[in-house]
């Protein structure tokens, strides 16, 4: 029994160290970057874009992504 939870910690620490949040800088009504963005997680930093531009009734345009830094960046601009 011992053994078994050993195990199910070693695989919850392993799963725990693969997962990355995305985080936004340099980010204004004007658009910014997201940073920490892996093919695993380029929606859900799609979804961070689009959420910090709603706070400005805008929208996000993706303008680029950078696989070297691992960032995307956008611009906020006014809905269509």
């Amino acid at each position: 029994m011992r053994h078994i939870r050993l195990a199910t910690l070693l695989l919850l620490a392993a799963v725990a160290g693969c997962s990355y949040t995305t985080t936004l800088s340099d980010a204004d009504e004007n658009g910014g970057t997201v940073n920490m963005v892996t093919q695993i997680n380029k929606d859900s930093a799609v979804e961070k874009a689009n959420e910090h531009c709603r706070g400005y009734n805008r929208v996000a345009r993706i303008t680029g992504t950078d696989r070297a830094s691992n960032s995307l960046t956008f611009v906020c601009e006014a809905p269509q």
